[in-house]
């Protein structure tokens, strides 16, 4: 005869109070997962430039913490890394935060918004340095930037609430004519790169045409436009050991400097040099993972409460197991059981709704709320460990229970 299935059935006996019961947990995996998100977007959203970079090795100042960060280094250190055993070729990229403002690109000039930072990249058009379809060789976008004064709108710029289809700077599209820090913009095609927590869009054109409009001598008198360089982008020949080669560039750049002005990191290294820093110089990713940890507090208190008032509503039951001879750790099982179901079941919803949350948050903002396998395994566990550790001290009142006393 098969065993009665006890959990199932003191969770079920009331199937409203059952549902109200999921309800509550999937509520608190919500709030987990929504925070989690909110604090992984920062994390991937200021990274989402460095995934996209072709190269084994980066150049950087050492000043520069942050990609928003404006520091660069002098050019001629591509010159010396260019030596370097190992090394294919070296590129230099520019990135501007500050200096660059987009004009609205409204026909109307009374319904144009006022002049925003824009994020601003020059490149090489023919060296493909960043993983862009549009930028591959012989690309024919890739080929219109070599006209002075064009550039590349990134599809992920933020939208105009007030505006329905357009972007914060006017209704960017291929053929647009704006001005770009005083000077004339063309824009002959689009990318997708994504926003970020400082920046509102992004511009990618020729390096010619970034020294033109945001180098000129008004804004850097004392220095050649080409002077400084924000990021050295270097590709190694086939085989050569990225570590091996990093230690030579090091040398060969501190080489008789009382100072080292460039620092090197692998892709990765400078990834998580990026994502550390947001971590630790920012409230931000306190804040979210404090809003996470609270998450798993509220699902502790509400699971608290479900089961310990699921044990008090059936302890005549629970006494007359324990008068006919069931031990504690059977009842202790029983109510195992019951938060076991309670939080697959909530995870299950709360997964389901939260992935719907993310689409719509990321549609929203061009934030990436990304759904990863490592994420959902924390939260699960989480949930896990919520429920049991709330299962487990609901057991208390029971286990001190005698069924004299009950009766």
């Amino acid at each position: 005869m098969p065993r009665t299935p006890l959990a199932w059935a003191n969770l079920t006996h009331d199937r409203v109070r059952f549902g109200l019961f999921v309800v509550g947990i999937a509520f608190a995996v919500i709030l987990m997962f929504v925070q989690l998100g909110f604090r992984n977007a920062l994390l991937d959203s200021n990274t989402q430039l460095h995934d996209k970079l072709r190269c084994d090795l980066v150049l950087v100042s050492p000043n520069r913490q942050a990609v928003a960060m404006a520091e660069g280094f002098p050019r001629r250190r591509l010159e010396q890394v260019r030596a370097v055993p190992g090394v294919q070729e070296v590129h230099p990229l520019y990135l501007d935060n500050a200096f660059g403002r987009l004009r609205d690109s409204n026909p109307d000039p009374a319904a144009r918004g006022p002049m925003r930072a824009v994020r601003s990249i020059g490149l090489n058009p023919d060296a493909y340095l960043l993983d862009l379809p549009e930028l591959k060789p012989q690309s024919s976008t890739a080929e219109k930037l070599h006209t002075p004064g064009t550039a590349l709108f990134d599809t992920h710029t933020k939208k105009d609430p007030d505006r329905p289809g357009q972007t914060l700077f006017g209704p960017l599209a291929e053929g647009t004519e704006t001005e770009l820090s005083g000077q004339d913009l063309r824009i002959v095609g689009s990318v997708t790169i994504g926003t970020d927590f400082t920046t509102d869009g992004t511009l990618v054109m020729s390096d010619r045409t970034f020294l033109d409009t945001l180098r000129r001598p008004l804004t850097f008198p004392s220095d050649s436009p080409a002077a400084q360089v924000d990021f050295g982008l270097v590709r190694l020949d086939p085989g050569a050991d990225p570590q091996v080669v990093k230690k030579g560039i090091l040398r060969a750049v501190s080489s008789g400097e009382p100072e080292a002005d460039v620092e090197v990191f692998t892709v990765p290294e400078l990834k998580e040099k990026e994502q550390t820093f947001w971590l630790s110089n920012t409230p931000i990713g306190f804040a979210f993972g404090f809003g996470t940890f609270m998450g798993f507090a509220v699902g502790v208190v509400i699971c608290y409460q479900i089961l310990s008032g699921d044990v008090t509503d059936h302890l005549p039951q629970y006494a007359t197991l324990k008068a006919v001879g069931y031990g504690n750790g059977y009842l202790a099982w029983v109510v195992v059981q019951e938060a076991l179901i309670l939080a697959l079941l909530g995870f299950a919803v709360g997964l389901g709704v939260s992935w719907a949350a993310y689409e719509a948050l990321t549609a929203s903002t061009s934030m990436p709320m990304r759904m990863t396998p490592e994420r959902i395994a924390w939260v699960f566990a989480g949930t896990i460990a919520m429920c049991v550790g709330s299962g487990l001290i609901a057991l208390v009142g029971l286990l001190r229970a005698d069924p004299a006393d009950v009766f």
